[in-house]
């Protein structure tokens, strides 16, 4: 179970310690896992017996490049490859040092990734992923003046 934090070694290479190449070296082995393992395959209670999960975390003002990872999945793997597009992001220790980084992710940040992983395909997405888009797009309803550039925290 992989996680894929940045498709952009600059962002890697500022957030992570000078990761810079994190971003080819993840992709690289995450092929590597879908060759070995395949896609997920669960028993009858819904619990994991083999194959891939990729999870990204939504990070604000596009840090992790969540638009640009469901757009490689989509064209490097399965459709149905499983992903976790995952909404909890918080800022901790350094990171309120980062304006980039110091303040939870917006509902339109979260919305536009799943959008994005939507449009390209993807046919596995995380149900709780889902289920936390579904809840953002009924709070969005039941507000008097719904804004698309939505920058309320989740």
């Amino acid at each position: 179970m992989p996680d894929m934090k940045y498709m952009d070694g600059e962002m890697a290479d500022k957030f992570s310690s000078g990761a810079r190449d994190y971003p080819e070296v993840t992709m690289k082995a995450i092929l590597e896992m879908n060759r070995q393992v395949g896609k997920l395959l669960t028993d009858e209670d819904g619990d994991a017996l083999r194959g891939l999960i990729i999870r990204h975390l939504v990070m604000p003002n596009g840090v992790a490049g969540s638009e640009k990872f469901v757009r490689w999945v989509a064209e490097n793997l399965p459709k149905d490859t499983y992903v976790n597009l995952m909404a909890q992001y918080h800022p901790e220790y350094k990171a309120f040092e980062h304006p980039e980084i110091d303040r939870p992710i917006t509902r339109g940040e979260f919305l536009a990734a799943m959008k994005e992983a939507e449009e390209c395909g993807l046919t596995n997405l995380d149900p709780q992923s889902v289920a936390i888009r579904e809840r953002l797009l009924r709070l969005k309803e039941n507000e008097p003046s719904p804004d698309p550039g939505d920058v309320s925290p989740i």
